[in-house]
C-alpha cells in the first residue's frame, strides 16, 4: 500500500486533485481511499489531503502519518517543517517551486524530489493559481504509481469537457517540464551546502506510540483507547446467514470489524461505539443490534 500526503492552499484545488488521482488508479483496478483535512474553510488557508492505494481493498481511515510521496501544491509550504512531518525516508517529494536547497533544507532524505514552477504555468494556462492538475502531471512523470494519460482520463470524466481543456494542457505541462534530482545527484551538486539542518527537529520520524491499534492494515502503531464502554446496545452478527463479504468492515467508521480464522467479520466489542453502521450496510441482513450485556 502506497500512502500519499498532499499540502496546499484553499483554492489550489488539493481535494479534487486527489479525487482525481484515486479515480485514475481505480480505473485500472486499483483500491482507494482519499479524505481531505481542513482548518478554516476559506481560500488561502492550509488545506490536507491524503490518499492511499493498495492492490486490495483500503479498509485504513486514519491519516497518512508516514506518506511514502508528498506534495506540495504551493512554494510557501515548502519551508514549513510540518510539511516534512513523517514523511519515509526514500520516499518521493513532489513540490511546487524551483529552488530544491529549500527542501533539502527541512532535514528529510528523500530518495527523489521532482519539482516544477507550478504557479508560473497555472497563470499561464487557467489565469489562476490553482496548481492541483499541474501537480498530477509532475506526479505522473515522478513516479510509476499513475499514468498521464489515465490521469487526463480521470480528469475529463470529473471536470467535463469545458473545463478540462486548459487543464490538460496544465498538466502536460506540469509533466514536461518537472525537474527531477534523486538525492545521490542533489548531495554531489550541493556537497559544499550543509544539506540537513539539524535545528528542524519536527520534520524527525516521532517515537511509536505504545499501544497498536488491533484493526490497524499498516505496521504503525496508534494510540487508542477502548471506547466499547460507550455502548448501551452492540451489533451481533448471525454467522449462519454471513457470506463473509466484509462490507461491514469496509464501512466501519473506526475499523473495529476483522475476520476471525473462519473469515466471519466480528466487530471488537472494546472498540465498538454501536453506531448501527455495519447493521444498515449488510447486503444480508445478518447483522442486529442486541441490547448490551451488562
Amino acid at each position: 500500500m502506497s500512502e500519499i500526503r498532499l499540502h496546499g492552499r484553499g483554492g489550489q484545488g488539493v481535494v479534487v486533485a486527489a479525487e482525481v488521482m484515486s479515480n485514475a488508479m481505480m480505473r485500472k483496478g486499483r483500491y482507494c481511499s482519499v479524505f481531505p483535512s481542513f482548518g478554516i474553510e476559506r481560500r488561502g488557508t492550509a488545506v490536507i489531503a491524503f490518499a492511499r492505494v493498495a492492490d486490495s481493498p483500503v479498509r485504513e481511515k486514519s491519516k497518512c502519518y508516514h506518506p511514502d510521496i508528498l506534495m506540495v501544491f504551493d512554494p510557501s509550504l515548502l519551508n514549513k517543517p510540518e510539511t516534512y512531518e513523517g514523511f519515509r525516508t526514500g520516499g518521493v517529494i513532489v513540490a511546487c517551486g524551483t529552488d530544491v536547497n529549500v527542501v533539502l533544507a527541512s532535514g528529510v532524505k528523500p530518495g527523489k524530489i521532482v519539482m516544477v514552477d507550478g504557479l508560473k504555468i497555472a497563470f499561464e494556462t487557467i489565469k489562476r493559481n490553482t496548481t492541483n492538475m499541474v501537480m498530477l502531471g509532475t506526479l505522473a512523470k515522478a513516479c510509476d504509481l499513475v499514468a498521464l494519460d489515465d490521469l487526463k482520463e480521470a480528469m475529463v470524466a470529473g471536470l467535463g469537457k469545458a473545463l478540462a481543456a486548459k487543464n490538460e494542457v496544465a498538466m502536460q505541462r506540469g509533466y514536461d517540464e518537472a525537474v527531477v534530482y534523486t538525492y545521490d545527484e542533489v548531495e554531489m551538486e550541493e556537497k559544499a551546502k550543509p544539506l540537513f539542518l539539524e535545528h528542524i527537529t519536527s520534520c524527525k520520524q516521532p517515537p511509536k506510540p505504545e499501544y497498536e491499534a488491533p484493526w490497524s492494515d499498516t505496521s504503525e502503531k496508534y494510540q487508542v483507547t477502548p471506547t466499547g464502554t460507550w455502548r448501551f446496545r452492540r451489533p451481533v452478527v448471525d454467522k449462519m446467514g454471513c457470506i463473509r463479504c466484509g462490507i461491514c468492515a469496509t464501512y466501519c467508521p473506526i475499523q473495529c470489524i476483522r475476520p476471525d480464522a473462519d473469515g466471519y467479520y466480528l466487530p471488537d466489542y472494546d472498540y465498538c461505539k454501536a453506531c448501527g453502521i455495519c447493521v444498515n450496510e449488510c447486503p444480508k441482513k445478518t447483522i442486529s443490534m442486541q441490547p448490551e450485556e451488562k
